[in-house]
């Protein structure tokens, strides 16, 4: 073999070799997802409120793929499920997810700009801007959360809008301590959000939010949430025991209580003025003695 032809077989290697590495680069296998992710959809057109930019037609084919094939035709049910979905989420958002694990912290900005450029819609299922919450909330970075912090914090999308993004935040463990989120309680206006904080709140059963949560009921004037905010005090004073939400009215004669650790509710007729404040959960039916004896006689 000559040495011209040694050359060029290096010289090929060398090429070969280099093709191979970029093909495999972060920057080629990302191009190759986000292709495979806009060959969902090759015909689907990029929404006027969509951000323009390597991103926009991967975004437009996942919002199409998640999109539920068969329509909701009542318009009130459809209504409820699309405000359910925008703030508590939508169980149809897997191409989303997908698209935020290829693309990593350069989504963050994009999907916070759909949310302030694309409007609610309380008839379009799913929303447009809800599916963006869902993709910041699967980011799952401190900064996604800034992101969802920001939204619910500035108010200027629709209220389903930022009121879901206040759950997906409240949700993730590095956001607020049960004590911050019940000293939110006082001053937010939006009885809808201190629900959903003192569904946080409860869940966690933080004896640190007991003095936020006290200032909170002396100022409340819902009767409504002024009762879940007492239960919420009555659970972190009574471990274990079933609650009144409404403190203890009953004002249709039925006393009804909330079992949080045995994820029950319980019903009683009222007897006297008021309804107990607190009652024991109901022990679940024992279970009857097996005879061995007898086992063992049918065994025969």
């Amino acid at each position: 073999m000559n040495l011209r032809t040694v050359i060029i077989g290096v010289a090929v290697a060398s090429a070969t070799g280099y093709v191979i590495y970029d093909s495999n680069s972060p920057e080629s296998r990302r191009a190759r997802e986000l292709h495979d992710i806009e060959k969902l959809k090759p015909d689907i057109k990029i929404a006027d409120c969509y951000p323009q930019g390597p991103l926009a037609k991967a975004f437009a084919a996942a919002v199409a793929n998640d999109t539920p094939s068969s329509p909701i035709e009542n318009e009130v049910t459809r209504r409820s499920v699309i405000k359910h979905d925008c703030i508590r989420g939508s169980p149809n958002h897997a191409t989303v997810d997908k698209l935020v694990a290829t693309s990593g912290d350069e989504m963050i900005p994009y999907l916070s700009q759909v949310v302030d450029r694309c409007k609610f819609d309380k008839n379009q299922l799913p929303n447009v801007a809800c599916l963006a919450l869902d993709g910041l909330a699967a980011q799952g970075s401190p900064t996604a959360t800034a992101a969802l912090d920001k939204i619910a914090t500035e108010r200027k999308t629709a209220k389903e809008v930022w009121e879901g993004a206040l759950y997906r935040a409240i949700q993730k463990p590095d956001y607020k301590t049960p004590a911050q989120l019940a000293a939110m309680l006082a001053d937010d206006k939006e009885w809808e959000a201190k629900e959903l904080l003192l569904e946080k709140i409860r869940e966690k059963h933080d004896p640190a939010a007991r003095d936020p949560l006290t200032r909170a009921y002396a100022k409340e004037d819902d009767e409504t949430t002024k009762g879940h905010v007492r239960a919420a005090l009555l659970e972190l004073d009574n471990p274990g025991r079933c609650v009144v939400e409404d403190e203890g009215r009953g004002a249709d004669g039925i006393c009804r209580y909330t079992c949080r650790e045995t994820g029950t509710r319980l019903r009683f007729q009222k007897l006297g003025k008021e309804c107990p404040l607190v009652r024991e959960p109901e022990k679940a039916p024992e279970k009857p003695a097996v005879d061995a004896t007898s086992l063992a006689g049918k065994s025969k």
